[in-house]
């Protein structure tokens, strides 16, 4: 591997005020990327070798109804986007690549851009990618927004059939949470980990995870190792959580202090973050 570029392609303006988020994905020799939000907002596979697109889906346009979320202060409505990377759940013979829109979760067929299923219930700000576990998709709408789980494997609206819970109004949301043992850990913006039943969506309990710093808000998501969960603060201090329906934070393990917005990244039994100061790596000797 010598680093020489292969391709690049123009996928033309991208306009929104809060810009992007999403990261791309690959499954076969299919790149995913969602190329929005805003004006010409589109989900899109590509050949990975080449470049070509392969399939496009343009994002359908939210409909017109009352917000539940409390976001104001923009025009037409309020601001209106989702910024989260789309994931590949294995769900009976097939595999379906899923995103939460707003307003929607949508699944598609990996290798063509064929529409499987969807779901409402999402407000109209996403920041949380989808997580999936145990035949259930997760979504969880940011800025006060709607959760909601939904049963994978479906055909055409599943809204009335597959959807097992839905809670309207919630904490802000910027990471992504994770599924163990029948159950939904995340963690909010404001440092509030939460516990809920996957199947009924009931919180089980709610508590502030106290550092030993100065910066307990989060904007960071979850890693789920040997029954532990791995989180960030933005004083870049690692929290370990007990994947658990009772509240036990295990510890706290400080860096030096520096701003942290990113997530940890693992790789061979290594741990990697990235302060605004400094990339950590740790590990066993």
């Amino acid at each position: 591997m010598e680093g020489k570029e292969l391709w690049r392609r123009d996928l033309g303006k991208h306009e929104h005020e809060w810009a992007y988020a999403a990261s791309p994905l690959l499954h076969g020799d299919v790149c995913v990327l969602y190329f929005g939000p805003g004006l010409n907002a589109r989900l899109l596979g590509l050949d990975k070798r080449s470049g070509k697109t392969l399939w496009e889906v343009k994002e359908p346009a939210p409909a017109a109804r009352p917000r539940t979320d409390g976001f104001k202060g923009q025009e037409r409505g309020g601001m209106v986007g989702t910024f989260t990377t789309p994931i590949i759940v294995r769900a009976g013979q097939r595999d379906e690549l899923i995103q939460t829109f707003p307003q929607f979760v949508r699944a598609f067929d990996p290798g063509s851009g064929q529409p499987l299923w969807h779901c409402d219930g999402l407000n109209e700000l996403v920041y949380s990618s989808p997580i999936a576990g145990e035949g259930v998709l997760v979504g969880m709408g940011g800025y006060f927004g709607t959760s909601l789980a939904v049963k994978t494997g479906g055909t055409g609206d599943v809204t009335a059939t597959h959807r097992l819970w839905q809670t309207v109004r919630t904490k802000n949301r910027l990471g992504t949470g994770v599924i163990a043992g029948g159950h939904v850990f995340i963690l909010n913006t404001e440092g509030i980990a939460e516990c809920l039943n996957l199947q009924t969506g009931a919180s089980l309990w709610q508590e502030r995870v106290k550092g030993t710093g100065s910066k307990g808000d989060s904007w960071s998501s979850m890693v789920l190792v040997d029954g532990h969960i791995l989180c960030l603060n933005q004083g870049g201090e690692t929290l370990v959580l007990k994947a658990s329906p009772k509240f036990e934070l295990v510890r706290v393990n400080p860096l030096d202090g520096a701003l942290v917005n990113s997530s940890h990244a693992i790789s061979n039994g290594d741990i990697f973050i990235r302060t605004q100061k400094h990339l950590w790596c740790i590990g066993r000797p």
